[in-house]
């Protein structure tokens, strides 16, 4: 997919121009993952990545919802107190408050109290009573797909605040105004008549004339080659354990053993194949990651037969080729605030072989999966979407072979889904809608300008220097925000331009001697004059201009300031400068050619940290957080040579001084 379609482009607008809330949804193999991946690599908002469960949380390269929010698993009683500064850490709370967009993938898995309970902690945190905290949120997924696991006894609790157990009867959800937007052009099967079928399922109107002509495909006898590997799609995690099994003991010949290397964290929930993964020569088998090298050998999905083992490599054949798989490593997300940004860094590592035995699959493990040949067996089907989810991971109907005929019991579907989506067409934006939501998103923009609150928290501990500031800011920035009118906006930066400046003055007299050598009160004196310094940059902008979006983003995305007189420089000046910035530079040009953020190759304090360590094998360089096993990895043989390169250079400098 080269270009993005008329919906997904939609899709990109409404993320990079406004704050509303997307539900982005659309049939299976239309696309929706691969423009999640395009919104990562674009967007110039500050965002996180979330899913419902490990596997869904890894593929989609990002954190689970209960990790990153640090919540409870059990269900979550809606119009409690949330009091995140009790549970997070002070990395924690500026990493949401510095969110701007929040994706949760795989949404239909979402319970309602979840997503009440992250906008609740999100208001908190960000000190805003707007839904979510301001946080534009994007929600990715299919409502006829897998539906949210909730236990009867959970649901006697939650059942008396919500409808229904779906994301879309969240308390805050329904507050919220929201569009819909699903994407149409599908990406995965070509046979019209294929679609059709999967429509008729996805809608819950299966006719029998197609009920018919999707049981021609039932073969009670078949029996596939080896030429020819078909995988089979069951309802339950027993059969599949029993036919795999039975497959490979059936094999002559020995097995092999491939352990997996697993460091740091890497939830079980999330492994992608097995820690001790058993293999013979003939073994079908499945990839469970794509090749991401030129080649393109491979895809997550693809089915092919083992034909050779070696110590650390396994031989597949593909049809005519064959293809050296070697161990990979899985990263297990997570998300920190670094320098003012928003930075992943890996928390932990699973390496292994991407292959599983594919003789059986579990259909709910074959969610976001494609498939040329596969034999479907739903005749056990026991949730809501489970046939639709095993048949439309095939990409052909001719690669499809039913084990049981297919009956209209089979096809299970939940009314609630289908009245949210007949209802959710009214939430289908338009021209009009899009304008709309870009001028509210501008007036949220102008408030967050003019929003003092964030400098009444950074201000404590200092107030005592400043003794009108509640009267001549806080107020007045209050009453600003109530009485929002866009056409006021230079009058208002004018004075606020005057009141903060004033502020740095008198901070920079009096401060030196409340900090005295306290490293911390120098650290929190430093925050504050820098968000001071950067506000007074903005004020100084719109107090001649009026207020426009890209110019306040822009303005935005420059970050922090540095103070004119930093109290933490003061005291613990920056150890070899001149690497610090060589490592800027590379940073820099590194982030151009991957056509990346910055802050995703290396964040200033990793860079500040490499700088001072000065790290002389990659082991060392390793272990420098921020840095890890990936990106030594990546960029590892690069950052060693110029540290060398550095610390030649200053030996080339101490041996000619030495001569005078």
């Amino acid at each position: 997919m080269n270009t993005l379609t008329p919906q997904m482009q939609l899709v990109m607008d409404y993320v990079e121009t406004t704050n509303t809330v997307v539900f982005l949804t659309g049939k299976a193999g239309t696309g929706k993952t691969t423009l999640l991946q395009h919104i990562r690599q674009h967007t110039r908002k500050k965002l996180a990545v979330i899913a419902p469960t490990g596997v869904a949380a890894i593929n989609a390269g990002g954190m689970t919802i209960h990790s990153f929010f640090q919540l409870p698993f059990g269900p979550l009683i809606p119009g409690g107190q949330a009091q995140p500064e009790r549970g997070y850490s002070d990395e924690k709370l500026e990493l949401l408050a510095c969110l701007e967009l929040l994706v949760i993938d795989e949404v239909s898995m979402v319970r309602p109290d979840v997503l009440d309970q992250i906008d609740l902690v999100l208001r908190n945190v960000k000190m805003n009573s707007q839904p979510f905290g301001g946080v534009q949120l994007l929600l990715i997924g299919d409502l006829s797909q897998l539906s949210p696991i909730i236990r009867d006894e959970e649901w006697i609790m939650l059942g008396r605040y919500y409808a229904t157990p779906y994301f879309f009867s969240s308390l805050a959800l329904q507050k919220t105004p929201y569009v819909r937007i699903e994407l149409n052009v599908v990406f995965r099967q070509k046979e019209q008549a294929f679609v059709d079928i999967l429509n008729e399922i996805r809608d819950q109107r299966m006719s029998t004339k197609t009920l018919a002509l999707l049981n021609e495909r039932y073969r009670p006898d078949f029996t596939p080659t080896a030429e020819e590997p078909y995988i089979t799609l069951t309802t339950h995690n027993s059969i599949v354990q029993q036919l795999n099994a039975e497959f490979l003991a059936a094999l002559p010949g020995t097995e092999q053993e491939f352990k997996a290397i697993i460091r740091g964290e890497f939830p079980k929930d999330a492994y992608p194949t097995e820690t001790e993964l058993r293999l013979k020569v003939g073994a079908q088998v499945m990839f469970v990651k794509n090749d991401s090298s030129a080649e393109k050998k491979y895809y997550n999905g693809k089915i092919g037969t083992v034909v050779k083992l070696e110590s650390d490599t396994v031989h597949v054949l593909c049809g005519e080729t064959e293809i050296a798989v070697q161990a990979l490593e899985w990263t297990n997300v997570k998300y920190a605030l670094q320098d003012d940004e928003i930075n992943e860094t890996n928390a932990g590592s699973f390496a292994q072989i991407p292959l599983k035995l594919a003789w059986a699959i579990t259909i709910h493990k074959s969610q976001g999966l494609s498939f040329d040949r596969a034999i479907i067996d739903v005749s056990e089907a026991f949730a809501h979407g489970q046939a639709y989810v095993a048949l439309s991971r095939c990409r052909t109907l001719s690669g499809l072979v039913l084990r049981n005929p297919v009956t209209a019991n089979n096809i299970i579907g939940d009314p609630a889904v289908a009245r949210f989506n007949e209802k959710a067409k009214a939430a289908e934006p338009d021209a009009t809608s899009l304008v709309l939501a870009v001028e509210n998103y501008r007036l949220f923009l102008l408030s967050e300008l003019f929003d003092m609150k964030p400098f009444e928290k950074k201000i404590k501990g200092f107030e005592s220097l400043l003794p009108d500031i509640g009267k001549n800011v806080f107020e007045v920035s209050a009453k600003f925000i109530r009485q929002l009118k866009p056409e006021r906006s230079q009058n208002a930066a004018a004075y606020f331009l005057e009141k903060l400046t004033h502020i740095i003055e008198t901070l920079h007299l009096q401060l030196p001697t409340l900090v005295g050598t306290s490293k911390e009160k120098a650290a929190k004196a430093d925050e504050l004059i820098s968000w001071l310094m950067t506000r007074v940059a903005m004020m100084t902008h719109f107090a001649t201009t009026e207020f426009y979006t890209t110019g306040y983003l822009e303005l935005k995305a420059k970050g922090k300031i540095a103070p004119d007189v930093s109290y933490v420089k003061l005291l613990n000046a920056k150890p070899n400068e001149e690497l610090f910035d060589i490592l800027m530079d590379w940073r820099e040009k590194q982030a151009v050619d991957e056509k990346i953020m910055p802050s995703m190759v290396l964040s200033e304090k990793t860079a500040a940290t490499i700088a001072e360590k000065l790290p002389g094998t990659l082991k060392a360089l390793s272990a420098i957080k921020g840095v890890g096993p990936s990106k030594t990895s990546q960029y590892g043989p690069v950052l060693i040579r110029l540290i060398r390169d550095y610390q030649q250079k200053l030996e080339g400098t101490f041996s000619q001084n030495s001569l005078f």
